[in-house]
């Protein structure tokens, strides 16, 4: 699926910062516009879903599975807070989650025609549970290793739905 490709692509930008990029730039904001887009990325995934599908999931059992796991509520209260700035309604995660803590250390490297920094980039969401790290949420949300569970959706939301609200057949 295009969407989770991208949200990827995403992940592997932020979990490249964590391991360290060389850079020019002094802006440490696109790096914070990184981490926000993964998670936009990752919670338009339910769109994609609801709207490829052919067995008639409905966005509201999509939302329901949303619903059930923590890490996709806050992943979908940052996507639509760092959208509207600020939510008034239908919070899932209890709190509006947001990035609090951002760490970044550099090193300098010289070289005789210019040079650049080696930037390494931390993040830490404050949500109403506590605070996470932010790589540690999207593989979370996205990757097998750590529970994937968009990953999962994908492959078992048919299963999933049709158990807990089995289709009519007509």
């Amino acid at each position: 699926m295009e969407q989770l490709e991208r949200a990827r692509r995403y992940l592997d930008r932020l979990r490249s910062l964590y391991s360290g990029i060389f850079t020019t730039s002094a802006d440490r904001d696109l790096y914070e516009d990184d981490a926000i887009s993964f998670f936009m990325h990752c919670y338009y995934v339910r769109d994609w879903i609801i709207h490829l599908n052919k067995v008639g999931i409905t966005a509201s059992q999509v939302d329901e599975f949303i619903n059930s796991h923590n890490e996709l509520k806050i992943c979908t209260d940052l996507c639509n807070g760092s959208k509207h700035c600020r939510l008034e309604r239908n919070i899932r995660s209890g709190r509006q989650p947001h990035i609090a803590a951002k760490r970044y250390d550099t090193s300098t490297w010289l070289t005789g025609s210019g040079g650049g920094n080696v930037v390494k980039g931390r993040y830490t969401v404050v949500t109403a549970s506590g605070t996470i790290d932010a790589l540690d949420l999207a593989e979370r949300c996205i990757e097998p290793p750590r529970g994937g569970l968009i990953l999962r959706v994908i492959s078992d939301w048919i299963g999933f739905y049709n158990h807990q609200h089995p289709l009519q057949n007509n």
